[in-house]
């Protein structure tokens, strides 16, 4: 009989333990899973800051292709600019070329105009040889206008102030009826072309101090 009571005993005490364990596991499975999603955090914590680090290199990365372009894109405008400098400076050099090369053989008909002029200048005085003289003025009209059409003009002198830049000064002379530093007689005509100064005028000038 009293093993009988015993065992209905033990049999009572079962239920409790068998309770008591599956707590117990139930909380070692709590606690486990904690530490799993605490692994989990750290892991994705880990994988956040490993792609917040790439983003930052790759901003860096595309920063630093930026400069290189805009560099780039720099040095392009700044060789276009010479070129076309450099394409301008040759041109003008051309142009400059050109100009000096007209004027020294414009020059050299200078001369001819001048024979031109002296032999109409004597022509006229001496009253004779009028067909000649038409002549002679026909190919004097003539040279002027050649040397107009390539661009040569005379430098105005007679009446005009002194200007060492386009007369040279040959004589002084006073005078009362015109102003000091005024050109009162032209020697031999002055020549322009274009802007240089193919022969200075010789000139008198009037000095009345």
């Amino acid at each position: 009989m009293k093993n009988e009571e015993v065992k209905v005993k033990v049999n009572a005490e079962e239920p409790k333990s068998e309770k008591s364990a599956d707590r117990k596991d139930a909380e070692k499975a709590k606690k486990l899973t904690a530490k799993e999603l605490q692994q989990q955090v750290i892991f994705l914590t880990k994988q956040a800051a490993d792609a917040q680090k790439k983003v930052k290199e790759a901003e860096d990365k595309a920063k630093s292709e930026e400069v290189k372009l805009q560099t780039a894109l720099s040095q392009y405008v700044r060789l276009q600019a010479d070129f076309d400098n450099f394409r301008r400076r040759t041109k003008d050099n051309e142009a400059k070329a050109a100009d000096t090369y007209k004027a020294e053989t414009l020059k050299s008909f200078l001369p001819v105009l001048d024979n031109f002029e002296l032999a109409l200048s004597h022509m006229k005085k001496d009253g004779s040889g009028e067909a000649y003289l038409k002549g002679f003025e026909l190919l004097q009209k003539q040279m002027v206008k050649i040397m107009n059409d390539f661009g040569v003009k005379e430098i105005e002198a007679k009446g005009k102030p002194f200007d060492p830049h386009f007369h040279e000064a040959v004589m002084m002379v006073a005078s009362d009826e015109m102003d000091d530093e005024t050109i009162a007689l032209v020697f031999q005509k002055g020549y322009l072309y274009k802007d240089t100064v193919l022969r200075p005028a010789k000139v008198q000038v009037v000095k009345n101090s």
